[in-house]
């Protein structure tokens, strides 16, 4: 009975972690961006979302992985504060574990995470060539 409980709790605490890397979750962090009305950031967010989610369709990749990472990522360097930092990287790190532990495919894990940094460096560089910052 208390293994079963145990599984069980590790399940959902699993899908918690990787309802952090979900589009509603990413839209929710949108809406906020929006609300603080600056255009660069918010353009970022939003170019790196597109290239990530084509990319993701076209070539099969982890949605959770990537998306997480995009989030993690743009928030980390709006915010610059190394606790909050920190504690990203650690609920990060919380939903690769849940991947894993769901027994998600661990290639396509690590490609959500590879364009997910394709998608940051391609949005940071453009979106801040383009608004000339």
């Amino acid at each position: 009975m208390v293994k079963e409980y145990e599984t069980k709790w590790l399940k959902e605490l699993a899908r918690d972690f990787l309802a952090l890397g979900s589009i509603p979750f990413f839209i929710l962090v949108l809406v906020r961006i929006w609300i603080l009305k600056q255009p660069v950031y918010f353009s970022q967010f939003i170019f790196a979302g597109i290239i990530f989610f084509l990319l993701m369709i076209f070539l099969k990749s982890n949605l959770y992985s990537g998306l997480g990472l995009v989030m993690l990522i743009f928030t980390s360097l709006h915010y610059a504060d190394i606790k909050f930092t920190i504690l990203a990287i650690l609920v990060y790190i919380g939903l690769l574990v849940s991947l894993i532990y769901l027994g998600k495919d661990k290639k396509e894990i690590i490609k959500g995470i590879l364009f997910g940094i394709v998608s940051v460096v391609i949005s940071y560089y453009v979106v801040g060539n383009f608004l000339g910052i």
